[in-house]
């Protein structure tokens, strides 16, 4: 960051990034800081706007909301982590079904547990490495005893877990393993 101090009214030079500097040039030295910064600027707006900024945070009541809310959508909820090897194994099959179902109402969430001191430097990197478009959050709690029974009152809290709820067919189907796509189609088609 640069910070310019202009000249005051009689001198013939101001402070430019802790040096004094004459003012005539002061007008090329900020334009050369500018092209400097600019590329910059322009890769923080691209990256806030191309996916790389860090998924949104998302509490288990909001998610349970949003199903509730989206009554007549089916809901294929997976929670996983980049740490989690049968998690990663499995993602091509959600990001695909997802692809499959893009245009039905169905919805796929990916709800990232990863720890939040590595959003941005595993999580991140790891949804651009592999273009994942399926929608990511990243789950806000801190009290496993607390929100896991608002998922499934059996769920021990291991990972990969897949939730699958459409509220207007009162169709709900909980799998605490790992899931193939096969199986995604073979349990939308059937609820």
């Amino acid at each position: 960051m640069f910070v310019v101090e202009f000249p005051r009214k009689g001198t013939d030079s101001c402070n430019f990034a802790g040096k004094t500097v004459p003012f005539p040039s002061l007008i090329s030295v900020k334009f050369v800081a500018m092209k400097k910064l600019l590329p910059a600027v322009l890769a923080g707006f691209m990256f806030s706007f191309s996916g790389r900024e860090h998924p949104p945070f998302i509490k288990i009541d909001r998610l349970n909301q949003r199903m509730t809310n989206g009554a007549d959508t089916t809901y294929v909820v997976n929670f996983w982590a980049t740490w989690c090897a049968p998690c990663v194994k499995e993602l091509p099959d959600f990001t695909a079904f997802d692809s499959i179902h893009a245009n039905d109402k169905v919805k796929v969430i990916l709800i990232s547990m990863d720890f939040k001191q590595d959003i941005g430097t595993k999580l991140v990197p790891f949804i651009h490495k592999r273009r994942i478009k399926t929608e990511v959050l990243v789950l806000d709690e801190l009290y496993d005893n607390e929100w896991i029974p608002k998922v499934d009152s059996g769920w021990q809290g291991n990972i990969p877990v897949t939730l699958i709820r459409n509220v207007s067919r009162n169709y709900r189907k909980f799998l605490p393993r790992e899931t193939t796509r096969a199986e995604l189609d073979s349990l939308i088609r059937t609820e």
